[in-house]
């Protein structure tokens, strides 16, 4: 055997080896310490050597060789990101870094990028937007600092709610999402981060990991059910006429799968089962207004003597944002301040949260004036109101009734109701402390109230009856199907062709 030939040998057997040296990623040769002659330089040196000593067949392969490595080594210097963190310990000596670290956990498991933005100039998400968040904590609950209110909205989200905004987040430290310790803070830290100042101070988890809730959410349901036909139900049913999933196609426009409710643009549930458990799945179906998502709510609000019916885009503690839609099919928001809000009368004190009541005027009976604040809580006895910075509570028994009257000749009076309905011939009132009579037969209307307040009632667009049209095996495979929503691609269901299988 010649010397060239040895020589054309040597050179190919080093090319395939630096080659797959490479993308190993094995170590430097012949000093690894020094990284002295990478494997990709060793691979250009052979490259270059077969060029020039083999014909045209192998010079071919080589280029091709080359190419692929080219590409490869292209790749190598774009820089990895990922969102996946394994947290074993924090280094509170480098508090950013540990933000950073928080900041990993809140786009990757946390799945709080899902629903929240940090960005004022972003599309409004499922749930709050978190820009300067580090700083606003702090001004959310009067004596609560930001930390202690990041801490309580990371274990306890339901205390705290930002108006607008129902219970729909997660206690993140449970199954499915199960952040530890040390990842709560760091994405605290995170959080602290925006626009505040990072607080490295320990704290004490406000949750007992070791009781039986932590793991409630992952036990089994009794029922279980089969995905592909959930998926048929998700479709037959029409949810995908309003649901988005991606790899489910959904109707065209103008096409309908079902005339028995209004198509509307709901939530898009391609990874719904990332971030909530079995039992919010379960409530969404069986009791669809018990948490309806930010932006998605139906809401019919009279302001200034206008009735605005649509979708509530946004909430805050000054305005509402209505979306309605013309006859055309035109759609138009309309910007609402909260004291633009029509008061109507409430005849019975009872639910008034649960009914939408954003503020409430009443008369406690030992009082001569009204009293109107924000409502703030309420029990069966008692409701709070936000006066001015104050809080007061007031009893719902000890009230005075007020009784409006409304003449043929369009005068209306509003007196403390004394004695008389329209059935009665006379109806009696305290009208600026003193005692006026009113003939019934020259009223027009006359209405009784125990308070009146401003009212901002949200439902769910989605159809009341729909629990009631899915079997229990229905159900059970629905659910089944949308807790396998995560985030991967799911497949179209095939269309039915109508035919029936030989027997």
């Amino acid at each position: 055997m010649s010397r060239n030939t040895l020589i054309k040998i040597a050179s190919l057997i080093l090319m395939v080896v630096s080659f797959i040296a490479y993308i190993a990623g094995a170590s430097a040769f012949p000093i690894a310490s020094e990284n002295l002659l990478p494997w990709s330089v060793w691979f250009l040196i052979a490259v270059i050597v077969n060029i020039v000593l083999w014909t045209s067949v192998m010079r071919l392969l080589t280029f091709s060789l080359a190419v692929i490595w080219f590409y490869a080594f292209v790749a190598g210097l774009v820089p990895e990101s990922s969102t996946a963190v394994n947290l074993t310990e924090l280094d509170w000596s480098d508090p950013d870094a540990v933000a950073e670290q928080g900041a990993l956990v809140f786009n990757g498991k946390g799945q709080c990028s899902a629903c929240h933005t940090v960005d004022t100039t972003a599309p409004p998400g499922r749930c709050p937007d978190l820009t300067d968040i580090g700083v606003n904590a702090a001004t959310r609950v009067p004596g609560m600092d930001a930390k202690a209110y990041l801490i309580e909205s990371m274990y306890q989200p339901a205390n705290f709610l930002v108006p607008g905004y129902g219970k729909i987040m997660p206690e993140v430290w449970k199954a499915p999402i199960a952040l530890s310790k040390l990842e709560i803070e760091a994405v605290i830290a995170y959080l602290q981060s925006q626009g505040g100042e990072i607080d490295p101070t320990p704290f004490e988890e406000p949750i007992d990991r070791a009781d039986i809730g932590t793991t409630a959410a992952a036990l089994p349901p009794l029922l279980t059910g089969d995905p592909e036909l959930g998926k048929k139900v998700f479709v037959d049913a029409a949810c995908i006429s309003c649901h988005a999933v991606t790899g489910i196609e959904s109707p065209a426009a103008g096409e309908t799968t079902n005339e028995d409710f209004e198509v509307v643009t709901a939530p898009d549930l391609s990874e719904i089962a990332a971030f909530n458990d079995m039992r919010y799945l379960e409530e969404s179906i069986l009791v669809p207004g018990a948490q309806i998502v930010s932006g998605y709510g139906a809401v019919t609000v009279r302001a200034k003597g206008t009735t605005f019916q649509g979708t509530l885009v946004s909430q805050d503690e000054e305005k509402i944002v209505v979306r309605t839609k013309t006859a055309d099919g035109v759609e138009e928001e309309h910007t609402i301040l909260l004291s633009e809000i029509d008061d109507e009368p409430i005849e019975e004190l009872t639910d008034l949260e649960a009914k939408g009541y954003l503020t409430l005027t009443l008369t406690p009976a030992d009082a001569n004036a009204p009293v109107t604040g924000q409502l703030v809580s309420e029990t069966d006895e008692v409701v709070t109101l936000k006066v001015g910075d104050e809080a007061r509570t007031l009893s719902k028994t000890d009230v005075k009734s007020l009784m409006t009257v409304v003449t043929f000749d369009g005068d209306e009076i509003v007196g403390e109701h004394v004695s008389g309905t329209t059935d009665d011939d006379e109806i009696v009132l305290v009208v600026d402390g003193s005692e006026e009579i009113f003939d019934t037969f020259d009223l027009e209307e006359a209405t009784l109230t125990r308070a009146s307040g401003k009212r901002l009632h949200v439902t769910s667009p989605m159809p009341e009856n729909f629990p009631i049209l899915l079997s229990v095996a229905d159900l059970t495979n629905l659910l089944s199907f949308l807790s396998t929503l995560t985030g991967a691609t799911a497949e179209a269901v095939p269309e039915e062709t109508g035919d029936t299988p030989a027997e």
